[in-house]
């Protein structure tokens, strides 16, 4: 990137602005290019930069005269403007790819898995730190690679969450301890099955060598064969018997300890203060107890995978709300762990709401209703004083929201609107 270089990149949105800002002070010709129409605040930083773009569809304009493009993780590699570009000789990298190549430190861990990615990348950026040495987290987890450059000297140990999406696009990427946490379906809309899924997955360590470190589960079976040490952190579940926390996130814990012994062989386990307190929104997180009824936002458990997982932590009657927009995936599985649950009532919502009832109808479960929103849902679950209200949709929240996050605020609003008009007025 030394030399000036023009550059198209696919994506306005924080991926795709992060890396044309520091494409444009490396002195690069920059073009960006929308399938949909730009944010106002991503319209005027491209101006203010001299940055030109279009939007609402790619032009051949965005091949024209490019040298490398660039995708943003939302891009998919099978779409036509990529294909295009390859067939012209075009080269054609992620936002991930582009990070790593400008990446002045070679001690990266990078994190994938379908589900504990974020936690787990935090813990071991708060053990690394907490052990004196200068970690920074980026990547999927929020705040782009190329968007944390000029924070990175050679010593630092550069933590990344790195999602299939990411992975899709990479060539040369290669981090000096991979750590592979799980694989369950997930993405099949756009991977198209579970096979290419997994392998997807597995290029986290595609050009690992035996000097590079991989952690994973040991029952977890590969399609694809690591080069890699392989270390098993499960085998580590021992060492964490003394926190009272649920399995899954001891497991996140153990991961963590074993990719940071990579940098520090000697480390102790994380005390349980340290988990907890990197526990993130929306993953399990406590909102209120109303009339009885503990509620919780889960709204990061966008697979059936990550809904059973949050089963397993909440014991006694429960009402669960699930839906929104499936991601070709199978509810089977929930159906089937339903029926040994306490259940109250599921509340179903959403595009997959009807896939979801016939799933339960499928394993003889009638307990459950449909909901327009979330006052609907609160409104219910205060029906049932003594359960816990779960939201945990196995679901993307695109159908109606912009982001789980998005989706896990509304529902924590619905909550505590709720909560206010049940306060008795003052005499």
């Amino acid at each position: 990137m030394h030399e000036q270089k023009s550059v198209t990149i696919l994506g306005a949105g924080r991926s795709g602005l992060a890396a044309a800002r520091v494409l444009h002070d490396l002195g690069a010709q920059v073009f960006v290019s929308d399938q949909a129409s730009l944010s106002p605040s991503a319209r005027r930083e491209l101006l203010r930069l001299h940055i030109p773009f279009e939007e609402n569809g790619h032009t051949d304009r965005a091949i024209a005269q490019a040298q490398l493009l660039v995708l943003s993780p939302g891009v998919s590699i099978t779409a036509p403007i990529v294909q295009r570009a390859r067939a012209q000789g075009i080269p054609v990298w992620g936002e991930l790819e582009l990070g790593y190549y400008l990446c002045p430190s070679e001690k990266i861990i990078a994190v994938t898995g379908t589900n504990g990615k974020s936690t787990t990348t935090k813990l071991i950026e708060g053990l690394l730190t907490h052990s004196g040495l200068r970690a920074i987290s980026a990547g999927n987890i929020g705040t782009p690679l190329v968007a944390r450059l000029r924070e990175i000297t050679p010593e630092t140990i550069v933590v990344l969450e790195v999602s299939s999406f990411q992975l899709e696009s990479i060539e040369k990427f290669r981090p000096a301890v991979a750590v592979l946490l799980n694989i369950a379906p997930n993405h099949l809309d756009r991977h198209g099955d579970f096979s290419n899924y997994a392998r997807t997955k597995c290029r986290i360590f595609e050009n690992q060598t035996e000097h590079d470190l991989l952690v994973l589960p040991r029952l977890l079976q590969l399609p694809v064969q690591p080069r890699s040490r392989v270390l098993y952190y499960d085998d580590l579940l021992p060492e964490f018997a003394h926190l009272r926390v649920s399995r899954h996130l001891k497991e996140n814990a153990a991961a963590a300890l074993a990719a940071c012994r990579a940098f520090v062989p000697t480390m102790p386990p994380p005390s349980e203060e340290l988990v907890c307190t990197v526990r993130l929104p929306h993953r399990q997180e406590f909102i209120a107890e109303i009339g009885g009824v503990q509620f919780y936002n889960d709204s990061k458990a966008t697979t059936v995978h990550a809904t059973l997982a949050a089963l397993e932590a909440f014991a006694g009657p429960l009402v669960l709300i699930v839906g929104g927009r499936n991601k070709n995936l199978d509810f089977a599985p929930l159906a089937h762990a339903l029926r040994s649950k306490e259940i109250c009532e599921i509340l179903l919502m959403g595009e997959a709401a009807p896939q979801i009832a016939q799933a339960l109808e499928a394993a003889q479960i009638t307990t459950f209703s449909f909901v327009r929103d979330f006052s609907e849902a609160v409104a219910r679950a205060l029906r049932y004083p003594g359960a816990t209200c779960l939201l945990s949709p196995a679901c993307a929240s695109f159908d109606q929201f912009q982001s789980y996050e998005e989706r896990g605020e509304a529902f924590r609003d619905a909550v505590l609107r709720r909560a206010v008009q049940l306060v008795p007025e003052e005499i």
